[in-house]
């Protein structure tokens, strides 16, 4: 399993009941380090970042090989949760241009991948070229970055046909209730769901948080349960460590419902420690047991 991971890293300054912590951020950065711990034999990561912080995103990308994209500074953003309600957060952002460059050699490489995951985090940070030239590829996009600008200090979503314009070239879209239905223009999960089959979507998974995820694989509809945490340490890049962890599953498991659970899992685990998900597939699997 060859897994290339595309988008901007971010510095995260991360506030829990009072509590700051700072640290390296970014969808990349969630989703690459969790793949590479659950056993994906070869990640890489392409980053966008300033070329003052070139050398400090590669010390923290915990030993996944990094390909440094110059961009002009890096991103920032300032993130408050609560332990009392750990699916809403206070963020700020600090918001600079980001885009990768579609270069021949850039193209070349990607197509050497067996998946490639988008992680942008603005409208801008992907081109819509590269969607086209990478169609035969397994594409996953999984966050709200193509309707996503910044404005203010605030992630702004408008323009939700970025989105749509490219829904028939990914394999599997990851989006949470509130974005589902945001895109879509419809209310509840199926019907959003139904919204992106329509345009061209063959798999959709929907998070909703502590209530659990909803898995359209082709025509089949799954309801994956979220599992309890022990304890809260840092939600940040929840939604990406779900993500990887189902890329991986996809590999260990032939069925989508394992698939889920598995995911889910790794999710709430991912909440109970700082940074990036760090715990190996058996330890996964061997809680999954106790469930």
């Amino acid at each position: 399993m060859k897994i290339a991971v595309l988008g901007p890293i971010a510095k995260d300054f991360t506030t829990v009941d009072g509590k700051l912590s700072i640290h390296i951020g970014g969808i990349p950065y969630y989703v690459a380090v969790a793949l590479k711990n659950l056993g994906v034999n070869y990640v890489v990561a392409y980053v966008t970042a300033s070329k003052e912080d070139k050398k400090w995103l590669t010390k923290n990308f915990e030993g996944v090989k990094v390909k440094h994209l110059p961009a002009g500074k890096t991103l920032e953003s300032h993130m408050e949760y609560s332990t009392s309600n750990p699916d809403e957060r206070k963020q700020v952002i600090k918001c600079y241009p980001n885009t990768i460059e579609l270069t021949i050699s850039l193209i070349k490489e990607l197509n050497a991948f067996d998946y490639i995951i988008l992680g942008p985090l603005f409208h801008d940070n992907i081109p819509l070229e590269l969607f086209s030239k990478l169609k035969d590829k397994n594409l996953i996009h999984g966050n709200f970055g193509m309707f996503t600008y910044g404005e203010k200090g605030k992630f702004i979503k408008k323009h939700p046909e970025n989105l749509v314009k490219v829904l028939p070239f990914l394999k599997y879209l990851f989006l949470d209730k509130n974005e589902a239905e945001f895109v879509s223009g419809k209310k509840g999960i199926k019907a959003s769901a139904k919204f992106f089959q329509e345009h061209g979507l063959i798999n959709m998974i929907i998070t909703e948080g502590s209530k659990g995820s909803h898995l359209f694989i082709g025509k089949k509809y799954y309801k994956i349960p979220a599992f309890p945490s022990k304890r809260l340490i840092d939600p940040t890049g929840a939604g990406d460590t779900y993500l990887a962890a189902f890329v991986r599953a996809t590999e260990l498991f032939n069925d989508p419902k394992e698939q889920g659970k598995f995911a889910a899992m790794v999710a709430t685990m991912s909440l109970e420690k700082k940074g990036a998900f760090n715990s190996k597939k058996e330890e996964v699997i061997k809680r999954l047991t106790k469930e």
